[in-house]
């Protein structure tokens, strides 16, 4: 069952979900378009954390809908908006708990979509991204939010160099959406993993910390997001093979 609402109606009459409902962490309009877009009737559904990604997905009318967040008021804003707007909420399955404290014992269905969105704090993205990956069907959408923030980063990065997952959207600083190619995802080691591989030893790993970017940087970066992902693969893997070259002969010097 779908809504009477349209998708303008809703993205233009957001409600004020939390802080006390004083405000609405909303995810970026380009996301909530591709939900709507995406979102079929038999589809089974996951995210970590409530809000306007939530009203996004029960308005298309999925066959399930999980949702898991600790705080019980922003649900039940949700479950008022959905009732005075014609929103069915009979599909969600809302969890008022941690995600970190109920997916590790969770009996969780195939699921068509996962949306990782929920405590930013590490790990915990990463712990609601392994708990839900093997789960998610061979061309289910597993969505990162928030990849402003390192933790979201780190995750997208490492997706995107894996072979088991396809990008599939990207927008920088805010989300990134990734296509299941192979299952299982969690066998093999770390040396199966392109992202650990190619970041060992570890001081080939830049981290910057918070500084406002220089103009070459802005610059860079603004090129690189607009390359094609082939491309942007063999920047890292060339990037990676100059800085081996680089920390040779430091390492050299040093034994000098």
């Amino acid at each position: 069952m779908t809504a009477n609402l349209s998708f303008g109606e809703l993205s233009s009459r957001v409600p004020k979900l939390h802080q006390g409902r004083s405000h609405t962490w909303g995810i970026h309009p380009r996301l909530a378009e591709f939900l709507d877009e995406q979102l079929k009737p038999d589809h089974v559904t996951l995210e970590t954390g409530f809000g306007y990604s939530t009203l996004v997905i029960l308005r298309k009318g999925v066959a399930r809908h999980i949702a898991i967040a600790p705080v019980a008021d922003e649900l039940l804003a949700i479950r008022e908006f959905c009732a005075g707007n014609g929103i069915p909420t009979a599909s969600l399955e809302a969890v008022a708990r941690r995600s970190q404290d109920w997916l590790p014992g969770a009996s969780l269905p195939a699921l068509n979509l996962v949306l990782v969105d929920g405590d930013h704090a590490f790990p915990i993205p990463f712990l609601d991204w392994f708990y839900t990956a093997e789960t998610l069907v061979l061309g289910g959408l597993m969505i990162v939010d928030d990849i402003h923030l390192v933790t979201g980063r780190l995750l997208a990065d490492f997706m995107d160099a894996d072979p088991k997952w396809e990008r599939v959207l990207y927008e920088d600083m805010r989300f990134a959406v990734f296509r299941k190619l192979k299952h299982p995802v969690h066998e093999g080691g770390w040396t199966e993993q392109p992202y650990v591989v190619d970041s060992r030893p570890v001081h080939h790993v830049n981290v910057v910390r918070a500084a406002p970017p220089g103009p070459v940087y802005k610059a860079m970066a603004a090129v690189y997001v607009r390359l094609p992902h082939s491309a942007q693969v063999l920047y890292r893997h060339l990037r990676s093979r100059l800085r081996e070259k680089v920390s040779g002969r430091v390492e050299r010097l040093d034994a000098d």
